[in-house]
């Protein structure tokens, strides 16, 4: 089991501010949060990729919002510019605005469930649409 007091320090050459807090190092081994009379571990996995996507997702998105920032200031991008550029408070909430619209987009359907079990028919009024077998 991996040692869950252990803090992992980015390794990062610039000297801006920086927006990551260090983390604790997890055991993703064999991590079950769900029930197991009830739904399948898979779940769990499914949930941890998703949630590890979105924020890969999220890192593009704000670096790609640096990167046109500083193309309309200078013309040009270079990666040490992207990695030393500090936001100023209006484009801090910029992000910030831009940043909960997507966790909501991502995250909010799993805060309400479905009524139609799945895979089960319902009918269809419209007589001319086959309902499926």
């Amino acid at each position: 089991m991996a040692d869950k007091k252990k803090y992992i320090e980015p390794a990062l050459k610039t000297k801006r501010e920086t927006y990551a807090a260090p983390y604790i190092a997890a055991d993703y081994d064999d991590p079950v949060f769900t029930s197991a009379a009830g739904m399948a571990p898979t779940v769990d996995a499914m949930y941890t990729s998703m949630m590890a996507l979105g924020a890969n997702v999220w890192m593009l998105q704000r670096r790609l919002r640096i990167m046109e920032i500083l193309m309309e200031k200078n013309g040009k991008v270079t990666r040490e510019m992207i990695e030393q550029y500090q936001p100023t408070a209006a484009e801090k909430e910029e992000l910030q605005k831009a940043r909960n619209a997507f966790v909501a987009e991502m995250y909010d359907p799993f805060k309400s469930m479905g009524s139609v079990p799945y895979a089960t028919s319902i009918d269809v009024p419209d007589p001319a649409v086959k309902k499926a077998l």
